[in-house]
């Protein structure tokens, strides 16, 4: 067993048997610590005695795989045991250092108590995830400490009530003093220190809310914006604007004095908003930024203080559509805390709006064996579902009548996730009817390529003879409508032709990429393309269009454009390059798939030759294939220290369906897959297999599963049947 850091140093800890994961059939989990006399009439699920590492967790040995089907079939049992009845694998969708903060500081400045069972798992996790060697923390859990991560990190403990003479806070605070303290933290934190009133919002770059009131014929109207930028945008000028700070307290007034290497009082602010340590600086600012925050800050002295109002009550009705289309879900636990606090400060704690956000705070905070943290978002519901489906068919496993409860289980929670309505006018939100979310249908928000696998995945069930009786679940009508809405976000004007976005097709030029003022990211001012998201929707319209006839030249159109897309995004070397997975090994096998799917393979393509050739140049010795998170950091292939299961699968996957002729290749990463494989059916988490805005990386924990099944299945089949 694990002995945590946090145990080393005698932390406490919660007992792990009082965990219990609630789980509805929309698929919103939220965690609940029992009381001692409930145990016996409310016994813990296997699926949280995994996710948990508990003793308890009881699971078949199967006999050891002779063949590629057999060890895909071992960890399909495995992967059964872990799912819900609802039909989703819940999972801690984890990685960002930067998230947490954001609900810790929503409860002290709203005096939101925190329960003691959250508070003492949420220091757990922020100290097992501390560097090992420094002590300080980065963007995300595998990364080199930052000043922003140190210094938002550091802050959360001591607000949670780790004392400042703890070896945590001692070794953090050193390092946060080393890297220039929070006086070089970037935009994002600067402004939750500000809240605290251990920062000064001089010192804060502007993000006027009379920017929401332009026209939106106009270009750069933030609902232009990439959704997420946007929705963070929107509180923070409210926010900003306001200069919200809460009172001091004896604790904000002692870490005034420790966050920063000179006296708090003797600070001049204004001097410090373009203040940023170079280790964080991954997107610089442009002479364009600097000289447009330069004119704001002085437009923010004279502005009158009825257009303030004025604006920041338009903002405010934006924020409510965000509530109404979401559930007070928000799009993600980032903006989410910002509104929550707006809520609190526009009506107070006893309204509905912000105890609504409150509770659904428990939908974003999830459990593990390190401890709790908030997530990315509140899961991958609806991704992951999609994918078990359409593995298990193409795996050859849905034929099995052990997996036929697991199949209806994924098929029903999809039909339960496709939205069924519109979101509220105003919202400056695209027609999501028919669609589908990454995570819930209460999230609210459409995703380009989860619509496509999840229609995928519906119509394998409903076309395969053994389960040609759910048929009568489908709506569709519903469907057709999933498909308008995929087809609508595929680029067809001016930006990026024939690709597709996330959540919505580009909005606005690119070059509005000049006045990103994150810092910490990169390509986050509009919708940018994404290569796996134009994967995916060829991959979904090309299934769709061979069993119905619907819009068939509007399909075919975009078939083709998308294709012609992911050719073009290939580079020199035969790469594309990924950026929701690490990265040209994960955007590789969603290309040669897509490629697959209208008929383009290694001997007849040149484009997939070369895709090919360029994975395959990567194996290495141990038969498997293993790229670094610095590859989404630096745009070039970075080399792993040795073959890792999912990435292996990856390859494996690309190639099977590419029809690479050199079968020994392939055979040396089964090897590797197999040879990984625990006597149980599952697999090790081995590394980091997620990324977003090319510096940040997350954990997919079902991925282990997922891939694995697919690369195997596609092998047996090929090769042994």
């Amino acid at each position: 067993m694990t002995v945590y850091y946090s145990e080393k140093i005698g932390l406490p800890k919660t007992d792990p048997q009082r965990w219990r994961l609630r789980v509805n059939e929309l698929g919103r989990q939220y965690w609940d610590y029992i009381e001692e006399e409930d145990l016996k009439n409310d016994p813990q699920t296997p699926y949280v005695q995994y996710l948990l590492k508990g003793d308890e967790f009881e699971c078949p040995i199967p006999e050891k795989p002779q063949s590629a089907f057999e060890s895909a079939r071992n960890c399909a049992d495995f992967l059964a045991l872990i799912q819900d009845e609802s039909g989703v694998f819940p999972c801690q969708y984890k990685g960002p250092m930067f998230m947490s903060i954001g609900y810790v500081v929503a409860c002290y400045f709203t005096n939101t108590p925190i329960p003691d069972h959250v508070r003492t798992e949420m220091i757990r996790y922020v100290v097992n995830t501390a560097h090992p060697v420094d002590g300080g923390w980065g963007l995300h859990e595998w990364d080199k400490s930052t000043c922003f991560g140190t210094c938002m990190n550091y802050v959360v403990l001591r607000l949670l009530g780790l004392p400042k003479d703890n070896p945590v806070c001692i070794k953090a605070r050193k390092v946060l003093h080393a890297l220039g303290g929070a006086l070089a933290t970037p935009y994002w934190g600067k402004a939750w220190l500000s809240l605290l009133n251990v920062y000064k919002w001089e010192g804060v770059n502007p993000a006027p809310p009379e920017m929401w009131n332009l026209p939106y014929s106009l270009k750069i109207h933030p609902c232009r914006w990439w959704v997420h930028t946007r929705a963070i945008a929107l509180p923070l000028s409210y926010i900003s604007s306001y200069k919200s700070q809460m009172p001091l307290t004896p604790l904000l007034k002692e870490l005034r004095n420790e966050i920063f290497v000179q006296d708090f009082d003797t600070i001049d602010f204004s001097k410090h908003r373009n203040n940023v340590c170079g280790i964080d600086l991954y997107y610089p600012h442009t002479s364009l930024l600097d000289f447009a925050n330069s004119i704001l800050v002085g437009y923010d002295t004279i502005r009158p203080t009825w257009l303030l109002k004025e604006s920041n009550d338009a903002v405010y009705e934006l924020i409510k559509k965000e509530l109404a289309n979401t559930e007070h879900l928000c799009i993600a636990p980032v903006n989410a805390a910002f509104n929550t606090i707006v809520a609190y400060l526009e009506e107070g704690p006893e309204s509905y709006n912000f105890k609504r956000l409150q509770e659904r705070f428990k939908d974003v905070i999830f459990h593990g064996p390190q401890g709790m943290t908030t997530m990315g978002t509140n899961g991958t519901q609806v991704w992951d579902t999609s994918f078990c489906l359409q593995y298990f068919f193409m795996a050859g496993l849905a034929d099995l009548d052990e997996y036929e409860e697991l199949i209806i289980r994924c098929f029903k929670f999809l039909i339960r996730s496709q939205f069924t309505t519109d979101t509220v006018d105003g919202s400056y939100r695209d027609k999501r009817i028919g669609c589908f979310p990454f995570s819930t249908k209460e999230q609210g928000y459409t995703v380009s390529d989860c619509t496509a696998e999840a229609i995928k995945a519906i119509l394998m069930v409903k076309n395969h003879p053994k389960f040609a009786y759910l048929g009568d679940y489908i709506d569709e009508d519903l469907l057709k409508k999933g498909i308008d809405g995929l087809l609508s976000l595929q680029n067809v004007g001016s930006y990026h032709f024939g690709s597709f976005s996330t959540y919505e097709s580009t909005r606005a030029n690119p070059a509005l990429e000049k006045i990103n003022p994150a810092e910490v990211f990169g390509n986050i001012m509009v919708e940018f393309p994404y290569v796996e998201c134009t994967d995916s929707s060829v991959l979904g319209l090309t299934y769709f269009k061979e069993h119905w006839d619907y819009r068939r030249h509007d399909i075919d159109t975009a078939i083709e454009r998308g294709v012609k897309f992911i050719c073009d995004a290939q580079q020199e070397d035969g790469s594309w390059y990924g950026c929701w997975g690490v990265c040209f090994t994960y955007a590789g096998m969603f290309a040669l798939e897509a490629l697959a799917s209208v008929n383009q393979y290694y001997e007849t393509n040149e484009v997939v030759r070369k895709g090919c050739d360029f994975l395959v140049s990567k194996q290495m010795a141990d038969g498997g294939w293993s790229e670094s998170i610095k590859s989404c950091e630096t745009h070039t292939y970075v080399r792993g220290k040795r073959g890792m299961v999912v990435q292996t699968s990856w390859v494996l996957i690309g190639l099977i369906l590419a029809k690479y002729p050199h079968k020994e290749v392939i055979d040396r990463g089964v090897q590797l897959i197999m040879s990984r494989q625990k006597t149980r059916g599952d697999f090790d988490f081995e590394a980091v297999e997620g990324i977003f805005n090319h510096s940040c990386g997350i954990e997919y924990p079902n991925y282990k599963f997922l891939f694995p099944i697919k690369a195997l299945g596609l092998y047996s089949k090929e090769y042994e049947q």
